[in-house]
């Protein structure tokens, strides 16, 4: 086919080329103003003039600095600053306080999470930890039986399966008796696991069903890449849920693929719940939901539990998004490794770290740090278990420990360092969670909960084999190929 200009014939092929080499230009000269790192800056400039038109919609669709733009309109972290700025103040006055008290490691955490993403520091708090589903949702769904006020739920997957039909009768029982219920699920991580009959139901019981970035929609189809990987629950706003769980069978049983399913899940009672709750409302907001009188969910909410009965249990509540003036979660994980004097235990089902994370991990056990990670051994996506196998022999030739939990499907995400400070949440040890989905973690500095976590993680040990420069040894050279090939594409994450 050629297209004619006066006298002057231009094949269709040509215009195409050009067309291309425009768009890659123009896209080269935003991917250099962005400052990646030189190794993600070549992937993608490559990708961009080696696949025309497919490597430039790719990056379009998942390659974007949103530090330089935004995609939502309002942050949680700067809702903490605008509508808890008295408290803000006091974290400050906390820290001059006790620091003579305070492990420096703690000062200097403390110090980076507050100044990095308006992590109130929050003393008064009770804590308790679950480590199996069945727990979890048990206590979860008694909670939910005995609200009053206001039921706000936000979850990556909400299926519809027995777990979801259990929780959906649950909200409509409580939609029945004047509570005011909300559900904010997020448009990739529940588009085939909530069924358009199972938001129907929801919806005509009475729920307001909201979707972090619609898919139906141009602006979330868009932007789908950016996930609300956030599980929340806030209660009367008086009780709080946040960790690795959403709702679906496999949390309780493992599911049909896996034998047993482990992860953590923390409740707050106490002052941390107000910060969980102004996550919610943040992300509900950016999703189109109302909220009348916003600013009454903005300040330390009245207990009918004094103060004092209350645990002190120093606690902040760390927001981070691809869009967040820092990666806050990132941040912390570097700084509590680099930090450590003595134990790293690392919990995640998935390991794909940025070079910062990956050098801090292997200068740790070099340091003679006993340095600990374990991952999931049965994997439920193999790409990233394949890439995190090309970190193997470095981290162990530095001395870092790694094995693999082979009693089920592994899904906990922990970092605890000197057990003293422990974090946890939704935030995995990868590239995407740090960089690319909006997450929430919980950070405790507290010997408690540390003992409690480093408890855990000597009991899940034994569901698990040990990876060894030997047993790495006995990869085949195929198999090391196709890890490094997933590899290649962890900088386009």
């Amino acid at each position: 086919m050629f297209i004619s200009f006066g006298t002057g014939q231009i094949s269709s092929t040509t215009v195409g080329f050009i067309l291309h080499l425009v768009i890659a230009l123009f896209l080269t000269i935003q991917i250099l103003l962005d400052n990646k790192i030189p190794q993600s800056a070549i992937a993608w400039i490559l990708t961009l003039f080696l696949l025309p038109f497919v490597g430039a919609a790719f990056y379009l669709f998942s390659g974007v600095n949103w530090k330089r733009r935004k995609i939502v309109e309002q942050r949680p972290e700067e809702l903490f600053g605008r509508y808890l700025k008295p408290a803000l103040d006091h974290q400050q006055q906390y820290i001059a306080k006790e620091h003579a008290r305070l492990d420096s490691d703690v000062v200097k955490t403390l110090h980076m999470n507050l100044f990095n993403s308006n992590a109130l520091i929050t003393v008064h708090n009770e804590v308790e930890v679950f480590f199996s589903g069945e727990q979890c949702f048990d206590r979860l769904f008694k909670d939910l039986r005995a609200a009053r006020e206001s039921i706000h739920l936000e979850y990556f997957i909400y299926r519809d399966d027995e777990v979801g039909y259990e929780l959906y009768t649950i909200l409509a029982q409580k939609v029945s008796e004047g509570v005011e219920v909300r559900l904010l699920v997020d448009g990739f991580g529940s588009m085939f696991t909530l069924s358009p009959r199972g938001r129907r139901e929801l919806q005509e019981a009475g729920v307001e069903v909201r979707t972090f970035l619609n898919p139906k929609n141009i602006i979330g189809a868009w932007l789908i890449n950016y996930s609300n990987h956030r599980k929340i629950a806030v209660i009367d706003g008086t009780i709080a849920y946040m960790g690795g769980m959403n709702i679906g069978r496999e949390y309780l049983d493992g599911g049909t693929r896996f034998s047993h399913w482990r992860d953590t899940h923390l409740r707050f009672t106490g002052e941390s719940t107000a910060l969980l709750q102004s996550t919610f409302l943040a992300d509900w907001i950016n999703s189109g939901g109302k909220v009348d009188k916003l600013h009454r969910y903005f300040s330390l909410q009245e207990t009918d539990v004094p103060e004092e009965e209350f645990r002190y249990l120093p606690a902040q509540i760390i927001c981070s998004g691809p869009d967040s003036t820092w990666y806050s979660v990132q941040h912390l994980y570097f700084s509590i490794i680099a930090n450590a004097d003595r134990t790293v235990l690392i919990q995640s089902p998935y390991f794909v770290p940025d070079d910062g994370i990956k050098t801090a991990l292997e200068t740790a056990a070099l340091s003679g740090i006993d340095v600990r990670l374990m991952m999931a051994g049965l994997p439920d996506k193999h790409i990233p278990f394949w890439a995190a196998q090309t970190y193997f022999p470095s981290l162990l030739e530095a001395g870092v420990k790694i094995y693999l939990y082979t009693g089920g499907f592994f899904h906990s995400k922990v970092v605890a360092v000197d057990d003293l400070i422990v974090t946890t949440g939704s935030c995995n040890m990868d590239v995407r969670s740090f960089f690319l989905d909006y997450e929430v973690n919980a950070v405790f500095f507290d010997e408690v909960m540390g003992k409690t976590f480093a408890d855990q993680f000597a009991r899940d040990m034994e569901q698990c084999t040990e990876m060894t420069k030997e047993l790495y040894r006995t990869v085949s050279l195929p198999r090391q190929l196709r890890n490094s090939v997933c590899r290649i594409f962890s900088p386009l994450l």
